[in-house]
């Protein structure tokens, strides 16, 4: 096979970059950290023919001496679960031996078709790291990604996750995506390279390079038909005769003046393939239904439909595919687009057939079952059930949207209705899995009558699903509950599981107490069976509608229901459900069963619902006055919550951080509102302020509304702007953002806010409705506030010192130190307005000290302020002196680990970043903590 190029055509070179400098500058700075271990990854985006794989050419030439690992996305191949990770890594593999296990049998699964589960496709992103780390020991890796909006989800996910944690390894990753394409809408992190139009002086600087025989009419004439479009200039100029190219032929016939340039483009590769053999343009269509560039996959399959290897040859010579050892590739994805595209129906059908028929026997049933369905005209139940059997095997290698896909297209080819809805409603689960919010409502609404309860359970969850998430809940509640009611008779335990939905649902409704009242109204005649879960909807309900005391039982029963049962349920249902014991202030009991979560998802690779178990551990640490440790679980979990496209928990997290930093003494505006580390105020936050070296802990994410009014309303009260947080607490426990949990912890604060304006009847309505939740709850440290409010409200000086000592008594060991440091400095106070100076001195040094070790410096400036009042001199912030508060959070958990003696490896694996980058952040924390080596560490208190 040659590489000729037809005689007086233009040099067929790879498109020039005349205009590129900007690009061209970013992408030598992208590779020439890779040599300096600084990781890193950006992302093209342009028209076709705008210079994008011109550009991954020029970084394909610059990566000299480095690894390099290219891929480009394949439309036919969208669908198939790590088809695109399987062209880039395949021949990598070699390599992964030492990946820790979870993450080598998960990389296998999804690149080697191994029989085992690929798992969380999150996972295979952190072994996709792990590999790309394992490969740059020997020397840089340079990773090239074109036509990106043409790669599976599950792909895409997993090598964005990779990008946004190259930290300091030794890799740069270059994406390269159509303008159109939505891939990296909800890719925030990486920088983005908008390829606009070459200006007619770049455009012109281009066509004298590569055509430079162009008379300059003839040039001017190309420059306005490319729209500065620089493949369209090469092509258009390319495609001349001679006698056009020196002005003695006239261009009208090469003018398509109605396109835009790239299907100009498109139209000259429509015309070179026109003009080739018959057998060879069957051939190309063969090549561009396939994604493995497998020749010999390719030629057996063009066998069958009348070409042989011999008719790759003109392919060849047109420059339009080259073939190097065992791969073919298309010179350009326009090249494989007109091959696929130019085809007639009939043509690319019998492409897909021949390619399904000469796969291996014992290869990618995926792949397979795709090519029959796309030849396939009509119904067929065999095809149809072929794609469903691969639906199953993309589910066990964590293909969501692979799923989505295979039973949407074996739908389409089924003719029995009630067999339809059923794939149809497994798509649309699928897909909600997947996060592809509008494919799965347009696929629930598709499916037509079905009888099967757990179908109609299933329709419901997902349609409810969507419209919470978009601002609805009221409508998904109203969902739930009908669906319970129509399904609850024939399968009661299913009805129970859509009421405690619907539960859910009612949290966040506009009128959550309306909601309960409604939901019970409509479900009151049904006979759940005496489900335990019933039990723990009727608790949630309860509650709701301010029935404390009804509710607790029965939310503690669900909860100990949730421990009891939880090997019968998923890891992510596990953690969906855990918790329901915190409406109670249970906090220490469900911390500890949140750790043993968090850890099994951390064993198990679980990247995508660690976020959740995250959040949830770090409001618990928020609760149990471990702000340092809240701080580094947030962080950790707004990152990884991020890196997995889970916005939702994403803003629950950073309202988590916003709160901290309001006890702090940080205004908690916000994202533009909230200093980092390098910031004011950022030297005095737990753990450090930033969560990897250069990343905002924030990371651009606004906080749940509901906490930063909370956050608000905390530092006004911590800096004694009383009237200011009584508002902010108000509008928390009566106004529009009523919200349970919040709303019971902020009615304390209610109660200080309003005695030190004088409202002591607001006060006193305040208590009176924390007294019932408190003591249904049974908890010691709600009894104990209970106690401070009333004593913040006692009228008489002795009654209020003995609600004091009685809150301290029953604060003893309760496991809240934040409150009970509060109730020390309100006693504190008391004292010091009672002149008993020495009391109250003892009172607020006890105080002081409780609030810097959390910390909380808001409160102790306060502490401290108080102290001087009663004739102490206390110390300034000991924060210059605390080691561990010099840490940024990733190196916090990095040393924290180190110091149990696990290695970087280990250390990467638990916390999904290469073992380079738990390197590079231990390096940078032994001198903040005065040692030199990982020895040292275990001698430092870490806490």
């Amino acid at each position: 096979m040659t590489d000729a190029v037809g005689a007086g055509a233009v040099d067929r070179k790879p498109v020039g970059l005349s205009g590129r400098d900007h690009e061209r500058q970013v992408l030598d700075g992208l590779l020439a950290g890779a040599w300096e271990s600084r990781g890193g990854a950006v992302v093209l985006i342009g028209e076709a023919g705008s210079g994008k794989t011109a550009l991954l050419d020029r970084c394909a030439a610059a990566a000299d001496g480095s690894r390099l690992l290219r891929c480009t996305g394949v439309q036919s191949e969208a669908a198939l679960p790590y088809a695109g990770l399987h062209m880039l890594l395949r021949g990598a593999l070699d390599r992964a031996g030492g990946l820790p296990e979870r993450q080598l049998r998960a990389l296998r699964g999804a690149v080697a078709l191994d029989d085992v589960p690929a798992g969380d496709r999150f996972l295979v992103g952190a072994a996709t790291l792990g590999l790309l780390d394992e490969l740059s020991e020997e020397r840089p890796v340079v990773v090239l990604v074109d036509d990106a909006q043409w790669l599976d989800l599950e792909t895409v996910d997993a090598l964005l996750f990779a990008a946004r944690r190259l930290g300091r390894g030794r890799v740069a990753m270059v994406f390269a995506a159509h303008e159109d394409s939505v891939v990296f809408d909800a890719a925030p992190g990486l920088p983005v390279l908008h390829l606009g139009p070459l200006t007619d002086a770049e455009g012109a600087a281009l066509l004298v390079g590569r055509a430079p025989d162009l008379r300059t009419d003839v040039s001017s004439r190309i420059l306005g038909l490319a729209q500065g479009n620089p493949l369209a200039l090469v092509e258009l100029a390319g495609a001349l005769t001679k006698a056009q190219r020196d002005g003695s032929e006239p261009l009208d016939a090469r003018e398509i003046a109605v396109l835009p340039a790239s299907w100009r483009v498109r139209r000259i590769f429509d015309e070179r393939i026109r003009a080739l053999p018959a057998p060879t343009r069957l051939l190309l269509t063969v090549a561009a239904a396939d994604d493995t560039g497998d020749v010999a996959l390719v030629l057996a399959a063009g066998e069958r439909v009348g070409a042989a290897a011999g008719d790759l040859g003109p392919a060849e010579a047109a420059d339009l595919v080259r073939v190097s050892g065992r791969r073919i590739a298309f010179r350009h994805p326009l090249a494989r687009a007109a091959a696929y595209r130019g085809a007639v129906l009939v043509e690319r059908a019998a492409a897909h057939r021949a390619l399904a028929e000469a796969a291996p026997a014992a290869g990618d049933m995926g792949r397979r079952a795709w090519h029959l369905a796309v030849a396939t005209v009509g119904y067929d139940e065999e095809v149809a059930a072929e794609l469903e059997r691969s639906a199953e095997q993309f589910r066990s290698r964590g293909g969501r949207a692979a799923v989505a896909a295979a039973y949407r297209r074996a739908a389409r080819l089924t003719e029995d209705q009630e067999a339809r809805s059923l794939r149809l409603a497994a798509a649309s689960a699928a897909a909600a899995e997947a996060g592809q919010v509008e494919l799965a409502g347009a696929l629930a609404d598709e499916v037509g009558q079905v009888s099967s309860p757990l179908t109609l359970a299933r329709l419901a969850s997902v349609r409810a699903a969507l419209e919470h998430g978009q601002g609805r809940a009221e409508s998904a509640r109203l969902l739930l509950v009908d669906a319970a009611s129509d399904v609850t008779a024939r399968h009661p335990a299913t009805g129970a599981w859509l009421l405690f939905e619907s539960a859910v649902m009612a949290w966040d409704a506009p009128d959550p107490a309306a909601a309960a009242r409604d939901t019970r109204a409509r479900t009151a005649g049904l006979d759940f069976g005496g489900d335990p879960v019933h039990r723990g909807a009727a608790g949630v309900l309860d509650t709701l509608v301010g029935d404390a005391a009804g509710g607790a039982a029965a939310v503690r029963e669900f909860a100990a229901y949730v421990v009891e049962t939880r090997k019968e349920r998923s890891l992510a249902e596990q953690v969906r459900l855990h918790g329901w014991d915190m409406l109670l202030g249970e906090y220490r009991t469900v911390h500890d069963e949140a750790v043993a979560l968090e850890r099994q998802c951390r064993a198990e690779g679980a990247v995508g619902v660690l976020p959740r178990a995250l959040l949830r551990l770090a409001r618990l640490r928020l609760f149990l006055g471990r702000h340092r440790d809240a701080y580094t679980t947030a962080v950790e979990g707004l990152e990884i919550a991020c890196d997995t496209g889970q916005r939702h928990l994403a803003t629950m997290l950073s309202g988590v951080l916003v709160v901290l930093a309001a006890l702090q003494g940080e205004e908690p505006g916000g994202p533009e509102g909230l200093a980092g580390a390098d910031g004011p105020g950022g030297g005095d936050r737990p753990g450090g302020g930033r969560g990897t070296a250069g990343r905002d802990p924030y990371l651009g994410v606004a906080p749940i509304p509901i906490w930063l009014a909370r956050a608000h309303g905390l530092l006004d009260l911590g800096l004694g702007r009383y009237d200011r947080a009584l508002r902010r607490f108000a509008g928390l426990t009566g106004g529009p953002q009523r919200h349970l949990m919040v709303s019971v912890h902020s009615l304390p604060d209610q109660v200080e806010a309003a005695v030190r304006t004088d409202r002591a009847a607001e006060a006193g309505r305040a208590a009176d409705r924390f007294t019932p939740w408190a003591r249904a709850t049974g908890t010691a440290w709600a009894g104990a506030v209970e106690l401070r409010c009333r004593a913040l409200l006692a009228a008489d000086g002795a009654a209020a010192e003995e609600l004091y000592e009685r809150a301290l008594a029953a604060h003893e060991g309760d496991g809240r130190p934040f409150e009970e440091a509060r109730t020390r400095l309100l006693y504190g106070e008391w004292l010091r307005r009672a002149k008993r100076r020495a009391a109250a001195r003892e009172e607020l040094t006890t105080a002081l000290a409780s609030f810097e070790r959390m910390p909380a410096a808001a409160w102790a400036d306060r502490a401290r302020t108080e102290l001087r009042a009663a004739g102490a001199s206390p110390a300034a912030s000991a924060t210059g002196t605390d080691l561990v508060g010099r840490l940024t959070a990733q190196e916090l958990r990095v040393v924290r680990l180190a110091a149990t003696g696990l290695s970087n490896r280990d250390i990467g694996a638990r916390l999904f970043l290469s073992p380079r980058t738990v390197g590079y952040h231990l390096s940078n924390a032994y001198p903040k903590l005065g040692v030199a080596s990982r020895a040292a560490l275990g001698a430092l208190d870490l806490g």
